[in-house]
């Protein structure tokens, strides 16, 4: 169990009515105060304390815990802008999941469960199956739904919504709400789950060594350090494998482990690993070795504690996380390398990869510069060339067109001064958000 969790585990078995302070849980539970404070909050979102002014901090009896990605179809109705034909009486229920009908009727078909809600168009067909496998609709387009579709609903006790806007513009909306949510969320940080109490060898230390502490803590993936805990690298089953039992450690180990800070975001660090392919990152501070995680240690603790921005994370955000400004640009410029997770079976850039980090720029460009929200309408891509993965580009966003309701902005993708990918954003507008630089 996590640290983070312990100390949630410990709020919630606390007397109803209890005080609890940052002081108290960092006392009681041996944790730093900040550690104890980021529980406190949690346990403050979940329901199992409430801050009274003038009172302090009290254990109260919790309610039912509601996820945070769990929208009702009534929420889904307004952020589609959309109408109610049937169903009113059963708005307040969550979709247990999304389908999105662009795919063939049979296709369609395996994905239909019950209480999922459909996203679609005036397919008729889909429809009927989708109301047949008691799942709700929400039809994109403005178009209206037949007498027998009604009819349908209304006899499985389902719901229909209709909105306005096409399906892309639909999931964008439903996505961006989603995401909205969960980063206001904190962060859990490798200082909250990593290990403390640390095997590790000595530079002086030899394969059999290794062999020895791997047969007592069950453990093969071990840190090296010197008399002075300053980090040198880490052993794992893999270097010492038909190597001579004498052989010293530091021969053998990787002297370039995956090292953390305890302040980094888990979020980030886990990106990392499982897109690199490490098992292990040592956790470090000034050069010693203070901790250790390990990726099974960030499964389980998004198993044991609520769920963190990184599973609400979009496919945009995920694209654009290795992408940074330009400073000084004419127009709003990012730049990022182009890696092995964003390319086709051919060892390209994918198409889609390239249109969403096109799209978003456009998307912040309108962002920094009048502080609007933008919803895509409509993207033309009129020109891409292959671009190999290690390729580092750059994607600039012109702002050709800003009405009232719409904007026209022009973006282009360029490698090595050579212009690669070149496209048209068409969005609609939203109201005006004043957020801080920093947001963007």
């Amino acid at each position: 169990m996590t640290k983070h969790q312990q100390i949630l585990t410990f709020i919630e078995n606390l007397a109803i009515g209890s005080k609890v302070s940052v002081r108290f849980i960092a006392k009681e539970l041996d944790v730093s105060e900040g550690t104890a404070y980021r529980a406190i909050k949690e346990a403050e979102a979940k329901g199992f304390v409430s801050s009274i002014p003038k009172v302090g901090t009290i254990r109260i009896e919790g309610v039912k815990e509601r996820q945070i990605e769990d929208l009702t179809l009534r929420e889904v109705s307004q952020i589609a802008e959309g109408v109610v034909i049937c169903g009113f009486e059963h708005l307040d229920r969550s979709p247990t999941k999304f389908v999105i009908a662009a795919m063939e009727l049979n296709t369609v078909i395996r994905y239909l469960e019950a209480g999922s809600l459909c996203i679609l168009g005036n397919r008729r067909d889909v429809q009927m199956a989708a109301l047949n496998s008691h799942v709700s609709l929400l039809i994109t387009g403005g178009f209206e739904p037949d007498e027998e579709v009604v009819a349908l609903a209304k006899k499985n006790e389902l719901v229909i919504i209709q909105s306005p806007y096409d399906t892309f513009a639909v999931t964008s909306m439903i996505n961006r709400a989603l995401y909205d949510r969960l980063i206001q969320k904190e962060l859990i940080l490798v200082e909250d789950i990593m290990v403390n109490d640390v095997s590790y060898l000595t530079i002086d230390a030899t394969v059999d060594d290794w062999r020895k502490l791997s047969h007592d803590t069950d453990h093969s993936r071990f840190p090296v350090v010197e008399e002075d805990m300053t980090l040198v690298g880490i052993v794992s089953a893999v270097d010492v494998a038909g190597v001579d039992l004498h052989t010293p450690i530091v021969e053998v180990m990787n002297a370039n482990p995956f090292i953390v800070g305890k302040d980094d975001p888990v979020t980030h660090v886990s990106r990392i690993m499982v897109w690199e392919g490490w098992e292990i990152a040592v956790v470090a501070e000034e050069g010693k070795l203070i901790g250790i995680l390990s990726l099974q240690d960030v499964i389980e603790a998004y198993q044991q504690v609520q769920k963190q921005p990184q599973f609400g994370e979009t496919v945009d955000n995920l694209v654009l996380s290795g992408f940074r400004f330009v400073e000084e640009a004419e127009h709003l410029t990012i730049e990022g390398e182009i890696t092995k997770a964003m390319s086709d079976d051919y060892g390209s850039a994918s198409c889609g990869v390239i249109v969403t980090v096109m799209n978003m720029a456009g998307y912040i460009a309108l962002r920094k510069k009048y502080r609007l929200n933008a919803i895509t309408e409509n993207f033309t891509l009129y020109q891409l060339q292959p671009i190999a993965v290690g390729t580092e580009i750059m994607v600039t966003a012109k702002l050709l067109l800003v009405a009232k309701k719409h904007c026209n902005i022009e973006v282009e993708v360029t490698a090595n001064n050579e212009l690669v990918a070149k496209g048209l954003m068409t969005a609609r507008i939203g109201d005006k958000k004043l957020v801080s630089d920093a947001a963007h």
